[in-house]
């Protein structure tokens, strides 16, 4: 397939954008040494918000929310921004932000799998293949490469919350289908950032059994390490990234935007060893390799049923 002139400073601004979300992975570890999981957040996505807040008000023209689209708005802001990263940094804790990152990529996975049962998609033979093959590589990332022993327990804790949290994340895609149809998915995913921090606010402002520390607690104390973290994960990762990666989708289409996330594990990969000193054995590249490989065979080869 011949690549227009014009795609190119596209296909560098989506090769920045998997370049900075596979980073996360590890620079969110290194923030979660100082912050909890809840308090990262919050930091993360408050300024995250703010920015978005103001490139809503300063839109032309401005997308105003509807009234009747605000409860839907209020449940994919907890799916996407509350319980996900509550979910991922605790899980982060407790597992490599390698497997985090391999793990996290199966979330189209289940997105399938749940469309199945929703009769909103059909799977082909190599579809189901993709399937098979992607679990194998999630049994080889939890074992960390030890495919018919046990799952290594100083990670499965970890291991076992990142699935969920690609539970949820697919969950999350189903259910703000519409939302992010009806309304320019930049303008979607402000407003689902807004709504999600906003419930995060009582859990980080306010002791609790799940956060006894608040964040204006633990933030005057932390490094200026811990605070180019939380800068780097709310305005890059977040707003620059969901920004260019809609603005790629605008430019050439879904299906070519979407083959740069399977570049993300890999480079998730280099920062964990690079910024966290990671170790990682050739059975955990070869399940990323299967699990990366599996998704895309997914993606490919299903269907969607179209309803009369």
């Amino acid at each position: 397939m011949k690549i227009a002139r014009t795609d190119w400073p596209t296909y560098f601004l989506l090769l920045s954008v998997v370049i900075l979300w596979g980073c996360s992975f590890a620079v969110s570890k290194y923030g979660l040494q100082e912050l909890s999981p809840l308090n990262l957040a919050g930091a993360r996505f408050c300024l995250a918000s703010v920015i978005f807040g103001v490139i809503l008000l300063t839109q032309k023209p401005r997308r105003a929310l509807e009234r009747q689209d605000f409860l839907a708005m209020v449940v994919a802001g907890f799916m996407a921004i509350t319980s996900y990263f509550y979910i991922q940094y605790t899980g982060l804790l407790y597992t490599t932000s390698i497997n985090a990152a391999l793990l996290l990529a199966t979330s189209p996975i289940w997105t399938t799998i749940f469309g199945v049962a929703l009769r909103q998609e059909r799977i082909t033979a190599k579809a189901f293949g993709g399937i098979l093959l992607a679990f194998v590589g999630i049994s080889l990332v939890i074992s960390r490469g030890r495919t018919f022993s046990l799952f290594d327990l100083q990670t499965l804790r970890g291991d076992l919350m990142l699935l969920l949290n690609a539970l949820v994340w697919a969950g999350f895609t189903l259910y703000g289908k519409k939302i992010m149809q009806k309304y320019p998915p930049f303008t979607a995913m402000a407003y689902i950032h807004i709504f999600g921090t906003i419930m995060l606010l009582p859990v980080i402002l306010i002791p609790n059994g799940a956060n006894p520390v608040t964040l204006l607690q633990q933030l005057p104390g932390v490094k200026i390490s811990t605070i180019i973290s939380i800068v780097f994960l709310a305005a890059l990762c977040s707003v620059y990234g969901f920004g260019m990666w809609y603005r790629g989708i605008t430019k050439i289409g879904a299906v070519r935007t979407a083959a740069f996330y399977y570049m993300s594990p890999m480079f998730a990969l280099f920062a964990g060893v690079w910024l966290l000193n990671e170790t990682f054995s050739l059975g955990v590249i070869a399940g990323g390799v299967m699990v990366v490989t599996g998704v895309y065979l997914t993606n490919r080869y299903k269907t969607t049923v179209v309803r009369q």
